[in-house]
């Protein structure tokens, strides 16, 4: 269903009161741009949003078949747990360290993917990409002015935090003011200090966001699409008046169905509890009377032995392993896939201090020479489809395709046309090396990924090729910091990793523009890191900021704007980004299946919250 510029609350769904303003695809891309401000070239890490790109997912286009039905019995363990097992969601997670601070404004100020996104939290709206369903929740409705100016939301009066207390416009006001002014806190700056002038409270459930500047974009941060909202709504009676960079806020005080119950921290272990009070329990009402989140096995066969065992619900099994089950008949495995909201990419350096790497024909010699079938049908641990656009293959992305586009400039693996594209921009010299303006070509290729990674396997079967077409290269696999100096600084030729930008394609190219493109040397602070340069571009961006970008004004501009993706490649999309995600139904049912992908399967994302609601007893009892 569309994202609109205005939308009432009618039961559980919104409904258009004006015309339509932006979708899916609109909230999706602009939170992965803004969430990749918060640091690191991948960003995610600090938020949790990595996970979000490295974790789990799967294919729309490319879906096994579910298991087999049964051949074989499941010998159930006994789960190192405090609560009964038949109320009890277990879901296998990272391995935690902080277990007394829930204060995601800092870094390591709270546990990621230990529950506080997923069963407490919650958004003024959430968007599930699996369904493209915009479902209203803390908030009943947005509404921006005539000219964008003025942007106004309305609160749901039953809501109210965990402690009791209403959730009210002044959370807002609060909030928003707070990360409005403290540009040191993450999720603080960005668009709040660009845009936000003031924010008006006529009633408890009315907040009135007047901007310094228009844009029809803001809302944005206050949508659950990828992960967590930008923008996490805190409770003023709980937070006023302290130091946000050292408060603990512990006990987690939030909205959602589960209350934290306790930490164990020799368990590594967090044991969530429902909350009899919770404010919307006519509309979500989890089964589960427990959910915990615990630290599985580094070891992945132990981990694994505890999933066969069902001593875990979600996760602690890798992909391998639950081959093996499928292939002894194991009954009660489900795989379910989603795709990643990053393809895998190739950043380019557009600088001209890179030499070659400024012309737009090496950027296409360097297209013609991935084979993406061979890199997604063998290299990734599901077979993912290939990339095109520079966006996740999401059915709501559809609308920003041009296949005329897509025709005009097709990908093929064709080291035939690189070579006679070399040759034209880097012919050999007398030695037999590719000169380009009398130097030797040799390219420095980077990726975070360590040698057994999957970005790391694509940058070497293009490293081959770029070697056989005559272009010496190099691979590094660098760790994280190191990686994301050499990256914000320039100083690599391709790097092989993710895409961490928007996918609203105005926030793409905004993030592309000229003006924000730092010398090599200088910290591009995660804004335009290829260096990339086009004053074509520039013009389209800026006009396109001002649309709405699913207006008619609008697809002209932003057709323009594809072709010059197209014709110089800024950055090359490699294959989608497949994980699947294994649940055991054991005691539990309900799970979202390839076959009825009903919610985004993903346990830290704070969409799994409706995954829970949907479950459903066995009526299978634990070991004694």
């Amino acid at each position: 269903m569309p994202f609109v510029t205005s939308a009432s609350l009618e039961g559980s769904q919104l409904v258009n009161t004006r015309p339509q303003f932006e979708d899916v695809a609109d909230v999706l891309k602009y939170q992965l741009s803004r969430r990749s401000m918060i640091g690191g070239s991948a960003a995610l890490g600090l938020t949790g949003l990595l996970a979000a790109c490295t974790d789990s997912g799967g294919s729309y286009s490319d879906k096994p078949a579910n298991q087999p039905a049964a051949t074989k019995s499941v010998q159930i363990g006994k789960a190192n747990i405090p609560t009964p097992r038949d109320q009890t969601v277990i879901i296998a997670q990272v391995e935690y360290t902080v277990f007394d601070s829930w204060n995601r404004l800092i870094p390591n100020g709270a546990p990621a993917s230990a529950g506080l996104e997923s069963l407490a939290m919650e958004a003024l709206f959430y968007l599930n990409l699996a369904t493209g369903e915009l479902k209203a929740w803390l908030a009943t409705e947005y509404k921006y002015n005539d000219n964008h100016t003025e942007l106004t939301f309305k609160f749901d009066p039953k809501a109210k935090w965990s402690d009791g207390q209403p959730f009210t416009s002044k959370d807002f006001k609060f909030t928003v003011e707070l990360l409005r002014d403290r540009r040191d806190l993450l999720g603080g700056g960005g668009d709040l200090s660009d845009f936000v002038k003031t924010v008006e409270t006529p009633d408890a459930q009315t907040a009135v966001i007047k901007m310094t500047k228009p844009t029809p974009r803001l809302h944005y941060g206050f949508v659950a699409a990828i992960a967590a909202p930008l923008y996490e709504i805190l409770p003023e009676h709980i937070w006023r008046g302290q130091d946000p960079t050292r408060f603990k806020a512990n006990p987690p005080i939030r909205t959602g169905p589960y209350v934290l119950d306790k930490p164990i921290r020799n368990l590594k272990m967090f044991v969530w509890k429902k909350n009899p009070d919770y404010w919307a329990k006519d509309r979500l009402d989890p089964a589960p009377q427990y959910a915990i989140f615990q630290s599985t096995s580094k070891q992945a066969d132990q981990a694994a032995l505890g999933f066969e065992k069902a001593e875990f619900d979600v996760g602690s099994i890798d992909a391998e392993h639950a081959k093996q089950l499928t292939n002894q008949g194991y009954p009660n495995l489900v795989t379910t896939q989603f795709h990643d909201p990053n393809p895998r990419v190739l950043w380019l350096n557009n600088d001209p201090a890179r030499g070659v790497m400024a012309e737009p024909k090496m950027h296409w010699a360097i297209n013609y020479l991935i084979d993406r079938q061979k890199i997604g049908d063998s290299v990734w641990q599901v077979k993912v489809p290939p990339a095109i656009y520079p966006w996740a293959d999401y059915p709501s992305n559809d609308k920003w395709k041009n296949d005329e586009l897509a025709d005009k400039y097709k990908f093929e693996f064709s080291p035939d046309k690189a070579t006679q594209l070399l040759d034209e921009i880097a012919p050999k010299g007398a030695g037999g090396k590719r000169m380009y303006k009398g130097k030797e070509i040799n390219l420095e290729m980077i990726t975070p990924s360590d040698v057994n990674g999957g970005e790391y396997a694509i940058a070497n079967l293009i490293k081959a090729e770029l070697i056989k077409a005559g272009v010496p290269t190099t691979l590094r696999s660098l760790s994280g910091s190191v990686h994301d100096e050499k990256l914000q600084r320039g100083e690599y030729d391709i790097d092989s990793m993710w895409a961490g930008f928007s996918f609203d394609p105005e926030q793409l190219y905004m993030d592309w523009e000229s003006s924000k493109a730092k010398p090599v040397g200088k910290n591009a602070v995660n804004l335009n890191k290829m260096r990339f340069r086009d004053p074509q571009l520039d013009q389209l961006s800026a006009k396109l900021a001002q649309l709405d970008p699913t207006s008619p004004e609008a697809k002209p501009l932003l057709d323009q704007a594809l072709e010059i993706y197209f014709q110089k490649l800024p950055l090359v999309p490699v294959i989608q980004t497949g994980y699947p995600s294994f649940f055991n139904t054991t005691f539990w049912t309900g799970w979202p299946t390839d076959d009825d992908l009903y919610q985004v399967p993903l346990n830290w994302w704070p969409h799994f919250i409706f995954v829970l609601g949907r479950l459903k007893a066995t009526g299978q009892k634990g070991p004694a």
